[in-house]
């Protein structure tokens, strides 16, 4: 089930949390994210995948920032977040989520080596005639996650919403971008020629990305914004980028711990507080 709107994969020394519900509405709203089916995963106590994190610390641009599908590790498509800021507040300057998804069908349940989630969202439905489904595998081991993000048009008049964004990009189809941002203190690699990513966290634990090759995988800056900081922290992100063309289209993806990476890690490396507060 779900604990307020997230849905909590663990195994081994894996944990996932997806946001699995829509956004909340109205003054609920002021501080929500258009994070639907974003995902975190920490292995032991070490963050590897991570969202960018509230920026209002750091004032109203990187408030606004923090809170956009692309400042997420998730799905965002034709340029757009799930859910759109509404004009701020002309008293308060609060700034509501609007135009959210609404349908948000989650499923979790046990597969042959593991346990799976399996959601979907209706935030690009208005726009582009197509649903995102995100469906996530985390082996029982904790040693590999699957993930396949499909984006669909189903219905007769989603499809001819779809058709006429085509039209209007000459069909040369609508981009979408999947990010995975990775945490400051991971050290990411670009591995086999382009065609993986390696990612060694403090603990020694080394993970790789793969993707099923047909589509643009790159390694681009990001942030991380912590409260507790003067400034954000830079850090990278993995990208994965391409265009819809078709009523289906189907990205495969996977992070998994390399083969020399031992089943249990003594993690003693420290912590330093102070680390990049210049």
């Amino acid at each position: 089930g779900l604990s307020m709107g997230y849905a909590r994969l663990s195994a081994g020394r894996t944990s996932v949390i997806v946001d699995a519900s829509p956004p909340p509405g109205g003054p609920a709203s002021f501080n929500a994210h258009a994070s639907t089916l974003a995902f975190e995963l920490t292995s032991g106590r070490r963050p590897l995948v991570v969202n960018c994190g509230p920026g209002d610390s750091f004032g109203a641009d990187w408030r606004r920032a923090g809170r956009a599908t692309p400042s997420h590790s998730g799905l965002s498509l034709g340029g757009y977040s799930s859910a759109r800021l509404a004009e701020p507040d002309r008293h308060t300057g609060a700034e509501a989520l609007i135009e959210c998804p609404t349908y948000v069908p989650v499923e979790i349940g046990s597969v042959g080596d593991g346990t799976q989630f399996q959601g979907a969202h209706n935030g690009y439905v208005a726009g582009f005639g197509l649903t995102h489904a995100r469906s996530l595998e985390l082996t029982h081991d904790g040693r590999g996650l699957a993930g396949e993000d499909m984006l669909l048009a189903i219905e007769p008049a989603e499809k001819r919403v779809f058709d006429r964004e085509m039209d209007a990009v000459k069909l040369a189809g609508i981009p979408f971008e999947i990010r995975f941002h990775l945490h400051p203190d991971v050290d990411a690699t670009v591995d086999l020629g382009g065609a993986a990513i390696s990612m060694a966290q403090k603990s020694g634990e080394i993970w790789v990305f793969r993707h099923d090759g047909t589509h643009k995988l790159s390694l681009e800056p990001s942030v991380y914004l912590e409260r507790n900081r003067l400034k954000p922290r830079a850090s990278v992100q993995i990208l994965l980028s391409g265009r819809v063309v078709d009523y289906a289209s189907r990205v495969r993806w996977s992070l998994s711990k390399a083969q020399e990476t031992a089943i249990g890690v003594r993690d003693l490396s420290l912590d330093d507080p102070y680390d990049d507060q210049d």
